[in-house]
């Protein structure tokens, strides 16, 4: 029998039209499988979004510090028993750092910014991927020491109204810090292996809690919220975030029996003495303006309000339009949040409303839609309640259902879209009202899916 000998027709490019069907062929089964791959991994995430594993998210974002960031890695790989996963999240790292998690094996999940973010954006997206019941937020400059998740879980769930637990360290500012007789990291560890053992009369209560390791529950988290992103490149979004905790009356706690060892601030060192200050300064600047000089008078709230469990949304003020990160439109008032429907929604949307994470809309109970005839109700309105008035001291009150609520600052009235009244207020009318919860700025965010 006579082989069959075919001629392929070459095309206008001069390759073989049985390589380009080859080609077409691969091409078609690899768009195939990336389609089948996609539907399927998109169909796994729907289905198990909202579940959460019995561990602990460790979060550790980082920019240009690669060497530094796999010893992190090392030592939380080589102390760490409990079940955990990890999450970095790059800021534009242009070291090589994210080529080199890729190549590394491990319960690892990397997140990609294309430029550096912030301390408090690149933790959020953290915060976003995290599936533990537990969450740690850790520097990359961090090396963790034997038994340190262990106990401080054990610190954080040896009471129920514990939100919180930092451990201490060599280097800090604050009550978290203590003396050490190493003075070579290859001495660290043996220190570090005596000093972490079990003892409860070592834990105490704070008021404060840096951000170079946190460990909080989850629920802690739901309940508080992002970081603000107000901050940029870092410093200062930790104390916000204590500052927003302590209002909620929430306990935080330091393991004192917990020793990490801690580099210390070599991100924001590596922008040097000029661009630090200018960085630290503004964030400072900002920290004062959404809460100024008030500590004594957030404890005072505390104390008021340590009986009742807390969220952030019950600090948000009322009679105010809000919206999603997706456009979405709401109507709040009294706690409860409105759905705008779509044909009135152009009349009342602007850029300035302030806008909820999905975090804090979950928190405020949904009403029916408001329509037309809400509407013009809204633009009638002319009663006291919800009225924004200024008492003769400069305080501003939001009127809400017979009691009156001071706002935090001045921005925090501003932040939510309020004017700040010209006149003082005839005190006469609400000055014998009760104090309500405090009303405290929003926190800002800028990434659009939070």
């Amino acid at each position: 029998m006579k082989s069959l000998q075919v001629r392929y027709r070459s095309d206008e490019r001069g390759g073989s039209f049985l390589r380009n069907t080859r080609h077409t062929a691969r091409k078609s089964d690899f768009q195939q499988g990336y389609r089948t791959g996609y539907d399927k991994g998109f169909k796994s995430g729907k289905e198990t979004f909202g579940t959460w594993f019995e561990g602990t998210s460790i979060i550790i974002p980082t920019y240009n510090q690669k060497q530094l960031l796999l010893q992190c890695l090392d030592y939380i790989e080589a102390h760490t028993v409990s079940p955990y996963e990890i999450i970095i999240v790059d800021n534009g790292s242009q070291d090589g750092t994210v080529e080199a998690l890729r190549r590394r094996r491990g319960s690892l999940r990397v997140a990609a910014h294309s430029s550096n973010l912030g301390f408090a954006q690149a933790i959020n997206t953290g915060l976003m991927m995290a599936r533990g019941q537990t969450i740690v937020l850790l520097n990359n400059d961090v090396f963790v020491t034997e038994g340190w998740l262990t106990q401080m879980l054990a610190c954080l769930f040896e009471s129920p109204d514990t939100a919180a637990v930092g451990p201490v360290t060599n280097y800090i500012s604050g009550e978290q810090k203590i003396d050490v007789p190493y003075h070579e990291l290859s001495e660290m560890p043996r220190f570090a292996a005596a000093y972490n053992r079990r003892n409860t009369g070592k834990w105490r209560d704070t008021s404060r809690l840096v951000g170079f390791c946190i460990l909080m529950k989850r629920s802690t988290f739901e309940q508080v919220g992002y970081l603000d992103e107000g901050y940029e490149v870092g410093n200062f979004e930790d104390d916000d975030w204590n500052r927003r905790l302590r209002l909620q009356g929430k306990r935080m706690r330091i393991a004192g029996d917990t020793f990490v060892h801690h580099v210390g601030s070599v991100t924001m060192k590596g922008l040097g003495a000029k661009q630090f200050s200018t960085v630290n300064d503004r964030n400072e600047r900002f920290y004062t303006q959404k809460w100024g000089n008030r500590y004594e008078w957030i404890r005072s709230k505390v104390k008021e309000s340590a009986a009742s469990s807390h969220q952030a949304a019950d600090f948000f003020p009322t009679h105010i339009w809000i919206r999603s990160a997706s456009g979405k439109l709401f109507w709040m008032q009294h706690g409860v949040k409105y759905p705008v429907a779509a044909k009135v929604r152009d009349e009342v949307m602007t850029a300035s409303m302030p806008r909820l994470s999905v975090i804090e809309l979950l928190q405020i109970p949904t009403g029916p839609e408001y329509g037309e005839m809400e509407l013009a109700a809204i633009k009638r309105d002319s009663s006291r309640d919800g009225k924004v008035v200024m008492a003769e001291d400069g305080t501003i009150y939001q009127l809400d259902q017979g009691a009156r609520r001071e706002f935090v600052s001045h921005y925090a009235c501003t932040a939510w879209g309020f004017i700040i009244p010209k006149q003082t207020a005839s005190h006469e009318a609400w000055n014998d009202w009760p104090e309500g919860l405090p009303i405290a700025p929003p926190t800002r965010s800028k990434a659009e899916d939070l």
